[in-house]
């Protein structure tokens, strides 16, 4: 990109036009960057992000191939129809550190990502591919400070709906009160994992590994359990289950189950 192509671009920017069929892969993103900027069709090859603000900006059917996102504001912005996988190379985006609370990913391809130390408070992705993506230190968790002598108020949000997460790496991560609701989560590592008062419902957990979570106060109703075994979950006190499950899950503990005139 030309110094002159660059300078268009930013003034066009700068009067909140909406950027369309652009080649952003030269682009400079900075703290100049306006706030709800549109992109639209635009195409990012082999670019780093770095320390960009782009808080609320919207992105509609654009792709992103060997891009790095590494401490980037993006809280509140929305990704449709976009693509973060580049097929030929078999490799997924990189997020690092970066701010992503609010943001909103529909119909995205998000195949084998990875969301490295990521906020994700609020955090919504639907009908997205993100199979094989990894997340190392995922912080879906929200904290607000009480006043003196209490303990800081711990919330979670953040949603996964109609999901592919088949394979996908979320082990030894503190996903409570968060939804999955819907997703394929075939395969998953979950080792570790803390999925206190989550929402599975629908979901298929087939042979997703969960040796050691905490399911406690989840509700897994309606989800696939095949290959689920109660004896390698840590806690699963107050777990929430459909009457078709019980078999399944009481038979993998050795319980069998009859019915009444047996």
């Amino acid at each position: 990109m030309s110094e002159h192509e660059h300078d268009v671009l930013r003034r066009a920017m700068a009067r909140n036009e909406r950027i369309v069929a652009a080649d952003l892969s030269a682009f400079s993103f900075d703290d100049e960057t306006p706030d709800c900027a549109q992109f639209e069709d635009c195409t990012a090859v082999a670019t780093r992000f770095v320390g960009a603000e782009l808080p609320a900006s919207q992105w509609a059917r654009s792709r992103f191939q060997l891009c790095e996102f590494a401490n980037v504001n993006l809280a509140g912005a929305r990704f449709d129809n976009c693509h973060f996988f580049d097929a030929d190379g078999a490799k997924g985006c990189v997020f690092r550190f970066c701010d992503l609370r609010g943001a909103v990913f529909r119909n995205c391809d998000l195949m084998l990502a990875t969301f490295n130390a990521c906020e994700l408070w609020d955090v919504t992705f639907s009908d997205c591919r993100l199979s094989g993506a990894a997340f190392e230190k995922p912080a879906f968790a929200f904290r607000s400070p009480r006043p003196p002598k209490s303990k800081k108020a711990v919330r979670q949000a953040g949603s996964f709906e109609r999901c592919r997460l088949d394979n996908a790496v979320m082990r030894e991560s503190d996903l409570s009160s968060l939804r999955l609701l819907d997703c394929d989560l075939s395969g998953a590592e979950l080792q570790s994992t803390s999925l206190v008062n989550a929402s599975l419902r629908g979901s298929n957990l087939s042979n997703a590994a969960l040796r050691l979570a905490d399911l406690s106060g989840a509700d897994l109703r309606g989800a696939d359990l095949s290959g689920f075994d109660l004896q390698d979950i840590q806690s699963y006190s107050g777990l929430q289950i459909s009457a078709s499950q019980q078999h399944h899950l009481l038979r993998s503990i050795g319980v069998d189950v009859f019915a009444d005139d047996d």
